[in-house]
């Protein structure tokens, strides 16, 4: 083999190597548990705007693949462009192997201190919720079971 074909080759495994071990350093951080539900409809356009201030979602590239996030998750905006995989877990309508999808947080789920936090104040303190966009909510699960018990991490 010629010094040019070799030094060529090198620089090839070289760089492989380095894109190989590059994207599989970032494991992702604990599995936790919460809840999710979803609001307004396949559009996601009753999800413009939001408590973050980003105004038009889609506009600011982040499309439907948003969520709302209960205050105790929302932390008084520092999670603001946080991102999150969430999957279904532990229920029927989970769809099958649990696939997982990616939102960012841009708006807060207030709480309903008129519902008991497990009947419809699903974001009352200290629960842990994320109010999703129905497309999103569709990526994990069948948009009929209404409130889903979820794995998250950042």
């Amino acid at each position: 083999m010629d010094q040019s074909l070799y030094s060529k080759c090198l620089v090839i495994l070289s760089v492989m190597g380095m894109i190989g071990t590059s994207s599989a350093a970032y494991a992702g951080g604990p599995w936790r548990r919460a809840s999710a539900t979803f609001y307004g409809d396949e559009t996601a356009r009753e999800t413009m705007g939001g408590a973050c201030g980003y105004g038009n979602l889609w506009n600011s590239g982040y499309g439907a693949a948003t969520s709302a996030l209960s205050t105790v998750l929302f932390n008084d905006g520092y999670s603001c462009g946080q991102c999150f995989q969430i999957r279904c877990v532990s229920s029927p309508n989970c769809y099958y192997g649990s696939p997982a999808t990616v939102v960012t947080a841009t708006n807060i789920c207030p709480p309903n201190w008129g519902q008991n936090s497990n009947n419809g104040g699903w974001c009352n303190p200290p629960r842990a919720h994320f109010d999703l966009t129905k497309p999103a909510f569709m990526k994990i699960a069948n948009w009929k079971a209404g409130i889903i018990p979820v794995s998250y991490r950042r």
